[in-house]
């Protein structure tokens, strides 16, 4: 046993999302990762979207701890270092809220952690092309169009990098847009006409697909993605597809949370 880990928490906090078989397959399936990878630590999960939480408790009955309240209970179960590591994708207004709530109980413990997002570096960034260019495969004139969430913290310039990264790295075929910031779909469906594409796959660049990847890319409204590359002329195929579900990006959360804490992770 690792001593140290015996007396360590670690928090995954997430948006959440009420898409239950999504919802196993990404978020829960982190949660496994990370308790396997630290079979000596305390490992539990926090939802920072109220609503989802409030519709898993009454359609299923599935309690899922707020931030507050899964600090409360790493506290009541005697455990003196905590780590709270984001399952987010970038530092933005839900890794600081993530923050400001956890920093009421940082003097309740000896040592509180926080833990890198998902896309914190250029390294994080190569490895999530690299596991989503694999993991789509594409056909003569088809490109990658990668849908993220958007922000309108400062931090919504990631979604441009990242699309610049891609060409950089060799992937030319990849382009990211965000649904609620810039770049936005038109701005997307500009740019792969320009590329002279005749198709695309869409595939969201988030860690569950719930509402957004179903309805705002994949779904069947006027204003949905799919819908609006269809009328742009394309062919459109669809993975709905979370980040969550590829092992190797769920293997980078594990290495921030083992980064955090300085301890490797069990092989």
């Amino acid at each position: 046993m690792n001593t140290l880990l015996s007396l360590t928490a670690i928090i995954l906090v997430s948006f959440g999302t009420s898409y239950e078989d999504n919802r196993q397959a990404t978020i829960v399936a982190v949660e496994k990762d990370v308790r396997e990878a630290f079979p000596d630590a305390y490992v539990t999960s926090a939802y920072t979207s109220t609503m989802i939480r409030k519709k898993l408790l009454e359609r299923d009955g599935t309690k899922i701890f707020s931030v507050s309240e899964a600090l409360e209970d790493v506290k009541a179960r005697g455990y003196r270092t905590v780590l709270v590591q984001p399952t987010h994708l970038m530092y933005g207004l839900e890794y600081n809220e993530m923050k400001s709530l956890a920093a009421p109980y940082e003097r309740q413990f000896d040592t509180v952690l926080y833990g890198e997002p998902l896309l914190a570096t250029t390294e994080d960034i190569s490895a999530v092309l690299a596991v989503l260019a694999q993991g789509n495969p594409l056909g003569k004139r088809q490109a990658l169009v990668l849908m993220g969430h958007g922000t309108e913290y400062f931090s919504n310039f990631l979604y441009a990098a990242m699309d610049y990264q891609a060409k950089r790295e060799g992937y030319g075929d990849v382009f990211v847009g965000t649904v609620e910031a810039y770049p936005a779909c038109d701005d997307v469906i500009a740019l792969v006409k320009a590329g002279k594409y005749r198709g695309v796959t869409l595939a969201p660049l988030m860690l569950a697909a719930g509402d957004h990847a179903n309805n705002d890319m994949a779904g069947d409204d006027d204003d949905s993605w799919k819908r609006q590359f269809e009328r742009a002329g394309f062919t459109v195929a669809v993975n709905v597809k979370g980040l969550g579900e590829y092992p190797a990006v769920r293997a980078l959360y594990v290495r921030h949370a083992a980064d955090a804490l300085g301890i490797p992770p069990r092989p």
